[in-house]
């Protein structure tokens, strides 16, 4: 990799791995990049698949892709740039992943001990299961070259016990879609249509008999990590095919994922930009409780409570809510995603112009 002694950045996030939301979060950073006009490599550090939306990148900014696990590329990369960017994700968390703490961690600690700005953008942190992984997090957010935007309240509340560099934000990845008009300007809702994204927390079972209580008759099961999600997709499918639902198919690309959003009545969610792509929508949802979503959602609306845990009847329950009692949360995102693009953006032209 050719090396720039001055103005790249590096630009980090769990890239290229076939994941809706962090497509959209890689979009969307690169769209407040170039609304910047960022004249110097990004790096990137990203798998392959990548290459999937490589021509959705902005033609006028010099995305440079780099391996993911290349020390050498990834520490040239970090002191050739003028900052590193988190840009989107709970990246800082243990409890999928261990070893994806540590990789994360690394980053943003070589960043710092170069003595470049670390930048954290719609951005969560935890959950967090190990003390001393909590510690070392805690190192980062209190350094005075760290500072952020976070995507949730809880995130906020943790970062500024530790730093006054902090702002209150929300999640951007449905920006690009907003910039791009992708997004459509009305919704065209299909009775009895639910679009349901699940991972492996809740029971097929459970899903289509409360579906049946609730009168919805059609499903469209779609997985926004296609490798990850797509076991449970076809389990989903075959066993509401044999209870007599219809099923409802769609691409995996962006505009498919949207178009059948637009189409239903109803979202049944275990990830969080599905809920995300619910509200910048304005369609009736449900979420299974975990504290990632429960953050986001409530940093919206504290008494908005649409979740569910185990079993049928509290699945029912919420379902049944949600199509009964019209929750808007959409007005509040966007004023909190225009906040949190524009605040984005200031920081990173702060320290350009710092030079």
């Amino acid at each position: 990799m050719r090396q720039f002694p001055f103005g790249g950045l590096t630009l980090v996030g769990y890239y290229g791995y076939d994941n809706l939301g962090d497509d959209l979060l890689l979009l969307s950073s690169l769209a407040l990049l170039e609304e910047i006009e960022f004249k110097g490599p990004v790096f990137l550090p990203a798998a392959p698949p990548v290459e999937k939306i490589y021509g959705r990148f902005p033609e006028k900014l010099d995305v440079r892709i780099i391996k993911r696990f290349n020390p050498r590329d990834l520490a040239l990369a970090i002191s050739s740039s003028v900052m590193t960017v988190f840009g989107g994700g709970n990246l800082l968390q243990d409890c999928t992943s261990w070893r994806s703490f540590i990789y994360y961690y690394g980053l943003a600690r070589y960043t710092l001990r170069k003595g470049k700005p670390l930048i954290f953008l719609s951005q969560g942190f935890g959950p967090i299961e190990h003390g001393s992984n909590k510690k070392a997090l805690d190192r980062l957010l209190s350094n005075p070259l760290t500072s952020g935007v976070t995507r949730d309240d809880c995130s906020f509340q943790h970062f500024s016990s530790l730093s006054k560099n902090v702002h209150p934000g929300t999640d951007y990845g449905p920006y690009y879609l907003f910039k791009k008009g992708i997004l459509p300007k009305r919704r065209q809702s299909e009775t009895g249509l639910a679009v349901i994204v699940l991972k492996n927390g809740t029971k097929v079972d459970d899903v289509l008999k409360a579906l049946k209580l609730n009168n919805i008759t059609a499903v469209c099961a779609i997985g926004f990590h296609n490798h990850h999600d797509e076991e449970k997709r076809r389990e989903l499918e075959e066993k509401a095919s044999a209870n007599g639902f219809k099923i409802y198919k769609t691409s995996t690309d962006m505009e498919g994922v949207i178009e059948v959003f637009n189409s239903a009545q109803l979202i049944i969610t275990e990830r969080l930009h599905g809920a995300i792509l619910a509200i910048s929508m304005g369609i009736p949802f449900v979420w299974r409780k975990n504290s990632k979503l429960d953050s986001f959602v409530k940093s919206l609306d504290g008494r908005c409570d649409l979740n569910f845990e185990d079993g049928c009847e509290d699945l029912t329950i919420a379902i049944n809510n949600s199509l009964k009692y019209s929750v808007d949360l959409k007005g509040e995102y966007l004023s909190r995603l225009n906040e949190t693009v524009e605040t984005s953006k200031g920081i990173m032209r702060k320290i350009l112009d710092r030079g």
